[in-house]
């Protein structure tokens, strides 16, 4: 090779090389600015993520929290709903029954495979191997939620998460809930089997027309137990679930039917159902049969049951219940915190789960409904609502158990409003035996035999046809009920002595207003009374003198927390001397036997002592009776809702006659 040729192939390779190394120089470049990039990066991403986790780690923390309380309560009960609450007589028969949304629990073995794999096919095909979280459904919501800027379009929730849900959660899609569910899962799967868990959700689930739980659904929709459904209608209630207004198959049939389909077609999909048993589902008529369930059956006894619970649970907590007030901001302190307190109790009673059993007698309570209702049958003018205009009401007291045996609101017994216990209106003359004679008797001062000077006087009562007698003894003017002598006797001993003796007897409608008002005496109250009350009153008398607060309850059990009641005492206290109380039913026998007693004629026909008083109030917008024997003590009153006068209608006739018959 030449000079010239190796000089040329020097510079060849050392062009080559320059260039090789220019090219080396340019990656190496390359490369550092990659490093650099890529350190940048990943620092940026590190204070990004820094500060994402400062941002989020809040949040997470009282997930964490959160899902940590709802562990420490965790009970199996939490994943039942309460069925119906049913109140009972005293021989355990049904006779009232508040609609809970007659919610049934039903164990695994008792609701259909169909239903389960549907919601398996439909809700979480992975149901059986994951253990409460489907992180590839979760990892796909995750990703529809990153590209919908952290708006929740997807659920990915498992049936675990879902029963998570019904029980502790709410359905609002928000990413706290989403990771409770997740943090909770896991360790619902550790304490309950899988078998368990579609209990639960099968159990949970709303499927509309008040329908809570598969049982009901199944009853409703299709008139069988839900062990019996054919996959076809369990196909239709694993699509209600989902959404029970959009797929509703009563208002939308089209909408339920298409989804149904649907879900048949997930069954199909993964083998739950052969291609013959698939077609054949798809191609059944949807039918719905829409079988009602028994409603509330509300009356006079148990709307009656459900208010006495509702104090019992109210005493339970402790309520400290109160009658008489000193002024308008004791009284409407009081009325406030008793409306809040008492109906908290009567909304959770209406909620579902109790069984109420009382001493109410079926029996008696027929014949004191008929003995109103055959008693005022003459008189059938109707107010605009359509129930009769004149009404009457009675309650029956057993004196040797001291509990309410028997309560009347109305005429009728589809009148839901009990004028027993709901009503007060003016007692007239009753009243006199328990705020006026009870009470003097009580001071020495007064007994049957003292005379006292019945006559008119300026600004004072006038008797009942301005009838006035001078001279006359004590238990006279209490059989002819003299109110000029129940004046005197109320403003001697004092208008609030008398009144005291109501409040220790529970009267629930006294107000601030009737403090020192004289006009108490003969009946002239702000609210009125209860009949239940002056029944209650009354047996104190027969009693000898001592109130007992029972009213109507001997047990009260929750489906979840047991038996309420066990620890309920009732409380006896001696309201009247008992000597008093002998005096006044010795006196009070004279109102029927007497020649002028105002309930002459009303003596039982087969001879059994008894005692009683009439009342009748001005223009007879008001007339009662009450009265007792060894055995009961029963309350009457008859008057028109709105009062009005009722000319020629008095205690002795038409509440007198009641009593008498019942």
């Amino acid at each position: 090779m030449k000079d010239s040729q190796k000089q040329v192939l020097v510079k060849v390779l050392l062009g080559i090389r320059n260039t090789a190394v220019a090219i080396l120089g340019i990656f190496g470049w390359l490369f550092h600015a990659f490093l650099a990039v890529l350190t940048a990066g990943l620092i940026c991403g590190a204070l990004a993520g820094i500060l994402i986790y400062a941002k989020v780690k809040p949040e997470l923390d009282q997930c964490r929290v959160i899902a940590y309380d709802k562990l420490a309560q965790m009970e199996r009960t939490d994943f039942s709903m309460l069925s119906d609450t049913v109140i009972y007589d005293k021989d355990n028969r049904q006779i009232g029954l508040i609609n809970a949304g007659h919610y049934q629990y039903v164990d695994i073995s008792h609701i259909s495979m169909n239903i389960q794999n549907a919601y398996i096919a439909q809700e979480d095909r992975r149901f059986k191997s994951h253990t409460g979280v489907d992180w590839i459904a979760t990892f796909r919501a995750g990703l529809a939620l990153i590209k919908h800027g952290g708006t929740v379009t997807q659920g990915g929730s498992t049936i675990t998460q879902q029963v998570i849900k019904n029980t502790y959660l709410t359905r609002e899609q928000t990413f706290t809930r989403k990771i409770v569910e997740i943090l909770l899962a896991p360790e619902i799967e550790k304490e309950y089997s899988k078998a368990d868990i579609m209990e639960f959700y099968c159990n949970t689930n709303f499927y509309g027309h008040q329908c809570y739980g598969v049982e009901a659904a199944s009853r409703y929709y299709f008139g069988k137990h839900a062990a019996d459904l054919r996959v076809d209608e369990a196909a239709v209630l694993v699509g209600i679930s989902n959404s029970p207004s959009a797929y509703d198959p009563v208002a939308h049939p089209e909408a339920s039917l298409e989804k149904r389909n649907d879900v048949l077609k997930s069954m199909h999909e993964i083998g739950e159902l052969s291609d013959e048993d698939y077609q054949s589902a798809a191609a059944r008529p949807l039918i719905v049969v829409q079988q009602e369930s028994e409603g509330t059956d509300e009356n006079y006894q148990s709307s009656y049951a459900i208010h006495c619970a509702a104090l019992e649970l109210m005493k339970k907590d402790g309520f400290d219940f109160r009658y008489t007030f000193e002024d308008k901001e004791d009284y409407t302190e009081y009325t406030n915190r008793y409306k809040s307190a008492y109906t908290e109790k009567s909304d959770l009673i209406r909620a579902g789960g109790f069984q109420i059993y009382t001493s109410l007698d079926s029996s008696l309570q027929e014949m004191l409904q008929s003995d109103i209702d055959q008693g005022l049958s003459s008189y059938t003018e109707l107010q605009e609502n359509g129930k009769f205009a004149l009404q009457g009401a009675g309650v029956v007291v057993d004196n040797r158990s001291n509990y309410v045996v028997a309560i009347v609101g109305g005429r009728g017994t589809e009148d839901q409003f009990n004028r027993a216990y709901l009503s007060a209106r003016q007692p007239g003359s009753t009243i006199k035996p328990l705020i006026d004679y009870g009470p003097a008797f009580d001071t020495g001062e007064y007994y049957p035999t003292r005379i006292m000077d019945d006559h008119k006087w300026e600004d004072g009562p006038s008797n009942s046809g301005e009838h006035y007698y001078g001279n006359v003894t004590v238990r006279e003017a209490l059989n002819r009920s003299l109110n000029t002598v129940a004046w005197q006797i109320l403003e001697d001993i004092g208008v609030n002595y008398g009144l005291d003796y109501l409040g220790r007897m529970e009267f629930q409608k006294l107000t601030y207003v009737d403090n020192g008002v004289p006009s108490l005496s003969i009946g002239g109250f702000t609210n009125g009374v209860r009949v239940v009350d002056m029944a209650k009153g009354y047996s104190t008398l027969a009693n000898n003198g001592v109130y007992n607060d029972r009213t109507c309850i001997t047990k009260i059990l929750h489906e979840h927390d047991g038996e309420l009641s066990k620890d309920m005492k009732p409380s006896a206290s001696q309201v009247y001397r008992d000597d008093s109380a002998f005096m006044l039913t010795d006196i009070l026998k004279g109102t029927l036997n007497e020649s002028y007693g105002t309930g002459h004629g009303l003596a039982l026909d087969n001879g059994m002592p008894a005692a009683g008083k009439t009342g009748t109030t001005n223009s007879s917008k008001d007339t009662w009776f009450c009265g007792y024997t060894r055995y009961y003590t029963t309350a009457i009153w008859v008057g028109y809702d709105i009062p009005r006068d009722m000319p020629g209608i008095y205690g002795a006739t038409y509440a007198g006659r009641i009593w008498k018959i019942l």
